[in-house]
């Protein structure tokens, strides 16, 4: 009778621990990724055997942009194997969501450290990270940049991808 106890429990928890949502790392679903980070849930491993960002590409931009501007703490973000903040870093969801936008602008990884700084200041020191209010000010300009994308005309010679939202700008990635 024990075992029986101890086999439907175990049952039990498996079954609550299965979502069904899971983040194709080839094929990502963008509300699945953002749900996840948030949660401090995400653990998609790239071909490689890394926990790393999935590879989204523009299509993925729509939704990734509605999330720009929230400043929840996020528990975790994914990162190059190279990076040199420690897992004790402080991250925020809309700053998460920009460096992920910004690296389907670029066609690579934005940046090894997925953190914006001000660029005059030396990349390590801590007050070289921006605050809440500025990384809202840099949601601005993607989203300015996202609808400028959008508004493209389709005859239009120049890629907007090209345009760096950041251009004019005292902040970049690191």
């Amino acid at each position: 009778m024990k075992n029986c106890i101890w086999s439907l429990l175990m049952g039990f928890l498996f079954l609550m621990g299965c979502n069904g949502e899971d983040v194709d790392f080839d094929n990502p679903d963008p509300e699945v990724f953002v749900k996840e980070i948030k949660a401090g849930t995400y653990d998609t491993k790239s071909p490689s055997g890394f926990v790393e960002v999935p590879i989204f590409a523009k299509k993925d931009i729509p939704e990734l942009i509605t999330h720009v501007k929230d400043m929840s703490s996020v528990p975790f973000f994914p990162a190059n194997m190279t990076t040199s903040y420690g897992p004790n870093a402080k991250y925020r969801l809309g700053e998460c969501v920009m460096w992920t936008i910004e690296s389907i602008r670029v066609g690579r990884y934005a940046s090894l450290g997925r953190k914006l700084i001000h660029k005059e200041v030396n990349e390590h020191l801590q007050y070289a990270f921006l605050t809440d209010d500025e990384i809202k000010e840099v949601a601005d300009l993607y989203i300015k940049w996202w609808n400028k994308v959008m508004n493209q005309p389709e005859y239009n010679l120049q890629d907007p991808f090209l345009d760096d939202p950041l251009t004019g700008t005292n902040y970049r990635w690191n």
